[in-house]
């Protein structure tokens, strides 16, 4: 067999083995994701088993690419033994007329050729996609408002960044993104520099920055290339997607620690919702899951524990049926790599044992042995024995009666269990007072994860029927949503003494965006009559009374909230 035909078997007997190893590793993977809840923890879990698929398709192709040789070495002994000592002539000849089974006879050549010309295809998109980053780069960015520049130099600095990192705005993009693995650029498109808030700019701002300090361009582009390599694979699509997915969560932790107001980065998420041209290879804030970024950054995405014991049994299964698909394939692959080496090196033993062999004469007979002498005993070893286990014995029954000293601390061990004990007995015992009040005001608490969630927010009964008795009626999820915004009855009635009567989404988002009834006040004593959602865009424009006063001593006296929003964006006051 040629160089050629061996490397296409073994990248061939490779690509199947992948198969079951891909599974296995995503399987594994996947109960390490359910039981870590970190976002950092998770992303190297997701990095690592990827690094891990690529590692374990190359040692097989290693492995199985050197099989011949030793199959060779191995078969060439087998030829030496039989040479020296075999046991007949007809084995000999019975090895040389030896058929070998129908499983060598398989040709998966066809599976690797398939495979390069997939990859070849797919690899014009990686193409495609750096010509077009480095198109962005070289005709498509415009410079930034120097003040803007300046806050993402703050920004920056403040993450410790020390890369050179370019700010650009760029019209063929709709969202904040980032490109470049050794010149960084972020780019900041007309949509966002206009419709976010400064504050909120600031925190997506920070979201980019942190793809740059951990480097996650080139390891999306190492995503990318895996893809490439294993497009065949659902594992490797499965794995990337919770890798991307982490990645973002990771980013989100970090601009919520620069900007420090999630309600305010949740709302600039929720905002570009439907923003997603993106290039391929560009790190975009709009990655992922925006739905669940949206409760995750808010407090309410929270994964059920029968949700986890599930991907937990899930990936046992997985990992089961994809370690037994193994062994069945490593079974089938060995002989068939091996086929040609021993078909070759059979027909040598066949040849070898066939010829005769030289007959040497007979050696001398030796001598008959001499009788062997009796053993005498030696009565005073067998003598002194009896008396030595006699010495041992009063050591032994000493040693049997020694007092045990107790160990430092030992007298509190039937404390320390009780105590251990009546914890346990308090665990299961039913939180009987807390759980009586929820159930009193109607909450099923028949879910732990709502319970706990209820608990710790510091949900009350009391807190219930005031939010009902406010004309509200929200579920679980909901009044933990009020109570983690500080949505109280009095900030309720407050804004129903003002003439206003927001829905439920509507007094959280007041709350968020820090609309307070002082500030209505103020903006009605200018006579400007709003209802809550435009009073929304006010504060989401940081729109105060002192602008407001402002533009009509410029002689602006028929401003509506519309023509304020469109001076503050335009800056022209």
């Amino acid at each position: 067999m040629s160089t050629s035909t061996d490397l296409m078997s073994s990248l061939a007997w490779s690509l199947l083995h992948f198969l079951w190893q891909g599974a296995a590793i995503a399987a594994l993977a996947a109960a390490a994701l359910s039981v870590f809840r970190e976002s950092t923890t998770r992303y190297l879990v997701g990095v690592a088993a990827l690094a891990f698929m690529v590692l374990a398709f190359g040692v097989t192709f290693a492995l199985l690419y050197g099989a011949p040789a030793g199959a060779e070495m191995a078969v060439d002994a087998l030829v030496l033994r039989s040479t020296v000592a075999p046991a007949s002539v007809s084995e000999g000849a019975a090895l040389a007329t030896l058929e070998l089974p129908a499983a060598f006879e398989f040709d998966f050549v066809w599976i690797a050729r398939g495979w390069l010309g997939g990859v070849s295809l797919l690899a014009l998109r990686i193409a495609f996609g750096l010509l077009l980053l480095e198109h962005l780069r070289r005709r498509n960015l415009l410079n930034l408002p120097p003040e803007i520049v300046e806050r993402c130099r703050a920004l920056q600095q403040r993450l410790g960044i020390s890369r050179v990192v370019r700010y650009c705005e760029c019209r063929l993009v709709s969202v904040p993104s980032v490109i470049g693995f050794f010149r960084p650029v972020v780019l900041l498109p007309v949509r966002a520099l206009t419709g976010l808030s400064p504050e909120q700019l600031e925190a997506v701002i920070a979201h980019e920055l942190g793809h740059v300090k951990r480097f996650d361009v080139a390891v999306n582009f190492f995503q990318v290339v895996v893809e490439t390599l294993f497009f065949f694979h659902p594992a490797v699509w499965w794995l990337n997607k919770r890798i991307r997915a982490a990645r973002e969560d990771c980013c989100d932790d970090i601009a919520i620690a620069v900007s420090g107001r999630k309600v305010s980065y949740a709302r600039a998420l929720a905002a570009m919702e439907g923003w997603r041209d993106v290039p391929e290879l560009a790190m975009g804030v709009t990655g992922g899951d925006m739905a669940g970024r949206v409760a995750r950054v808010l407090g309410t995405g929270v994964q059920k524990a029968g949700a986890r014991s599930a991907s937990v049994v899930t990936a046992g299964l997985v990992l089961a049926a994809a370690v037994t698909a193994g062994a069945a394939s490593v079974g089938i692959a060995g002989p068939t790599l091996m086929a040609p080496t021993v078909t070759s090196s059979l027909a040598q033993v066949g040849a070898r044992a066939a010829e005769p062999l030289p007959v040497e004469p007979a050696p001398p007979a030796a001598p008959p042995p001499e009788p062997a002498r009796p053993v005498l005993a030696q009565p005073e070893r067998a003598q002194a024995e009896p008396a030595q286990a006699l010495l041992a014995q009063p050591r032994l029954a000493q040693a049997e009666t020694r007092p045990v000293e107790p160990r430092p601390g030992a007298a509190d061990a039937p404390r320390a269990v009780s105590r251990d004990r009546s914890r346990r007995d308090v665990a299961r015992e039913p939180a009987g007072s807390y759980i009586d009040q929820m159930k009193s005001v109607g909450f099923d608490v028949s879910d732990v994860e709502q319970l706990i969630a209820l608990k710790i927010h510091g949900v009350t009964p009391e807190y219930v029927r005031g939010i009902r008795d406010a004309g509200f009626a929200p579920d679980v999820e909901g009044i933990v949503a009020m109570k983690i915004h500080d949505v109280t009855p009095e900030y309720i009635a407050q804004f129903r003494e003002l003439g206003l009567a927001p829905d439920f989404e509507g007094i959280i988002a007041l709350n968020i965006h820090d609309v307070a009834p002082e500030y209505i006040a103020q903006v009605r004593a200018l006579g400007l009559d709003a209802d809550f959602e435009e009073l929304i865009a006010l504060r989401i424009h940081d729109i105060t009374p002192e602008f407001i006063e402002d533009a009509r001593s410029h002689g602006f006296t028929d401003l509506d909230v519309e023509k304020l929003v469109a001076l503050k964006i335009a800056d022209v006051l």
